[in-house]
């Protein structure tokens, strides 16, 4: 029986739109997502097509299912219900990207491309929406800071979103490596100048250095693999050119850049009726996350990690964290406090195992992800976050599926 479905790769073209929707409007994700999801089952049960079992995936997704359940049980504390499915309704990407990808056939998994260039496509439209509501919010407020940072990711958080450009470009970047066609070229470069001036814009100090991050694994790469050093030169001058132009000439950028080197100097306690700084706010998260880590080393259980905090807050006097149920604002810590060693070690395993993939593969834009990440979860708990969970979810999952070219040429 043909299913036109699978002759016209439907499935395919419903996963690019959920990426498409990753950086645009997060909670059309789930609806694309599902749809490719429905589709591949009926290719499975009604058109013929076998499941293609990947060992990584069914360990994944029983471990992370096991886990989860066990933790909602609350064995060793008390259940906060309410809460404890509230976050479990973003974390179940946990469970539904190894369950995708059990049924997700190798034609998806060699359209890399088609998904990288939904990728882009989805931030620059979105890019340049933000702009637009930013003009409307200049016109109201008169305040330049509409452009610059939360005020102009407008409906994303503005770091996640940082590392969504960074992404894009260093897609484009790899592109532009091994365009031959001047036209193509040229458009390359000024995407990647584009995204440069929106990591400026986003005004994220952990975008800053993952852009700098960037460019010396860009290097590595062009020299490892013998590619053209005068296109590597030529965008990574034009990238950190465009970045340094924007960044030094528009203030509420390089004012966010000095205040964060204030307050790094001089970390004071925070008074009751005050807002921490950021920087001085991550470092009071830290603490009080390792030492809910160091007391509770199985974790709290999922559901629990919000009052625990606001009890250590209130007695450190930051009622403004406490207030707000701040996070450890650290992935690794979170994840610790709230699923304990185990929880911790597996993440780490997850990445490890991404790096190695990444460096087998030699994948530039799985490499920079994986350290991307990597580096971005010192700063945010980005899995606390469905528009953070989601696409680390996804992207992860989907490259460390991936065979190298010459495997898919062999069948």
């Amino acid at each position: 029986m043909n299913i036109s479905i699978t002759k016209y790769n439907i499935h395919e073209w419903f996963m690019a739109l959920g990426v498409f929707c990753m950086s645009v409007y997060s909670k059309g994700v789930t609806v694309f997502f599902a749809l490719a999801f429905l589709t591949m089952v009926i290719q499975v049960f009604f058109g013929g097509r076998k499941i293609e079992w990947r060992s990584f995936n069914v360990w994944a997704f029983l471990f992370y299912g096991v886990f989860s359940a066990y933790l909602l049980s609350g064995f060793w504390n008390e259940w906060n219900h309410k809460t404890a499915l509230s976050e479990i309704e973003t974390k179940i990407s946990f469970l539904a990207f190894p369950l995708l990808f059990l049924f997700t056939s190798s034609t998806i998994l060699c359209s890399l491309k088609k998904l990288q260039w939904a990728l882009v496509s989805g931030c620059v439209c979105f890019a340049l929406l933000c702009h637009v509501h930013a003009v409307f919010g200049f016109f109201e407020t008169g305040l330049w800071e509409e452009f610059v940072y939360g005020r102009l990711s407008w409906t994303f958080h503005p770091t996640y979103l940082g590392f969504f450009y960074l992404l894009s470009m260093v897609f484009l970047a790899g592109e532009f490596l091994d365009s031959t066609n001047k036209k193509k070229s040229n458009l390359l470069l000024l995407g990647i100048v584009f995204f440069s001036l929106e990591t400026a814009f986003m005004a994220s100090r952990a975008g800053f250095l993952a852009l700098f991050l960037f460019y010396a694994i860009y290097v590595f790469y062009v020299f490892r693999n013998g590619k053209d050093r005068k296109r590597a030169l030529v965008v990574v001058s034009s990238s950190l050119l465009s970045f340094v132009v924007l960044f030094l000439s528009f203030s509420p950028i390089s004012g966010r850049a000095k205040e964060a080197v204030e307050n790094s100097r001089s970390i004071s306690e925070t008074k009751k009726e005050e807002k921490v700084a950021s920087t001085s706010e991550r470092i009071v998260s830290w603490q009080t996350a390792w030492e809910i880590g160091r007391d509770y080393p199985l974790g709290v259980g999922t559901g629990n990690w919000k009052s625990h905090f606001k009890e250590r807050y209130t007695q450190k006097g930051a009622s403004f964290a406490a207030e707000h149920s701040h996070p450890a604002h650290n992935a690794y810590l979170q994840i610790l406090v709230e699923w304990g060693w185990l929880g911790l070690l597996t993440l780490l395993a997850l990445l490890v195992s991404g790096l190695r993939r990444a460096w087998r593969m030699n994948d530039l834009f799985f490499l920079v992800f994986v350290l991307g990440v990597s580096f971005h979860f010192i700063f945010e708990s980005m899995l606390e976050l469905q528009q953070g969970l989601v696409f680390i979810g996804f992207w992860m999952f989907f490259l460390l599926h991936r065979k190298s070219k010459s495997d898919y040429a062999k069948g």
